[in-house]
């Protein structure tokens, strides 16, 4: 299998075609009916979830990969089952779409910018991360410009202190775990280039990468900050 080219043609042409694919269903969601809507919101979120519970079993069992590094407990699988389960639900619960917008638009983007990758196309890794990631932001985008859910300021530091809660369980559980298991990068760095190399060596790289991620977050609200602003003016 090639090795993984940060930023090299492959790279950039699967960000393109990923980019593509979500502002085309985008663009087409605001064009068609409530109920064709619908459909399509329940189509994504069948996707979000049924991708998510099977893509472990295809690891372990079909290409024998190690259990303990692929079972759906990064960020971004939380993000999946969220806004998939946000897509599905006849009731929407806010929090299960602001928690995937800020992890997937901070988290996913980032990954997809910069994939914890060793190996590029044909590895399937490098399909079901792209697909994977791709779709989050689908979701999220989706739930965004068609359904029009928006995050709500009010709701920020309720969504930071989550993640931030969220740590200490994550961290046990790579403990417990064992072996290579490291969800949420809490043990180490991911092994691509990332802006993680430029913290201090794990554990403490976590004191650079949690205050950054939230600073992302925040960078995320921006756009509907000045939007309100606008508005009121």
């Amino acid at each position: 299998m090639p090795e993984f080219v940060l930023f090299g043609d492959q790279h950039i042409v699967s960000l393109q075609g990923t980019a593509a694919i979500i502002v085309l269903l985008c663009v087409v969601g605001n064009f068609i009916s409530a109920k064709l809507q619908k459909n399509l919101a329940t189509l994504i979120g069948l996707s979000l979830v049924v991708f998510e519970i099977i893509r472990p079993f295809l690891y372990i069992f079909i290409f024998d990969k190690p259990w303990q590094t692929y079972l759906p407990l990064h960020m971004c699988a939380f993000s999946a089952f969220l806004i998939g389960i946000f897509l599905l639900s006849k009731k929407k619960n806010q929090m299960f779409f602001e928690l995937p917008f800020y992890w997937g638009v901070g988290g996913a983007t980032m990954a997809l910018a910069t994939p914890d990758l060793t190996l590029a196309w044909p590895d399937v890794e490098y399909f079901f991360f792209f697909y994977g990631h791709g779709q989050i932001l689908l979701g999220v985008f989706f739930a965004l410009t068609v359904l029009k859910y928006r995050p709500q300021l009010k709701n920020f530091g309720k969504m930071a202190g989550i993640t931030i809660l969220l740590l200490i369980p994550i961290y046990i559980v790579n403990l417990v775990i064992g072996g290579d298991a490291n969800y949420w990068y809490l043990m180490n760095t991911p092994e691509g280039d990332s802006l993680a190399n430029f913290m201090p060596s794990p554990p403490f790289h976590m004191l650079g990468i949690a205050p950054l991620a939230l600073v992302v977050f925040f960078v995320c609200y921006i756009p509907f900050l000045l939007w309100d602003k606008f508005k009121k003016a």
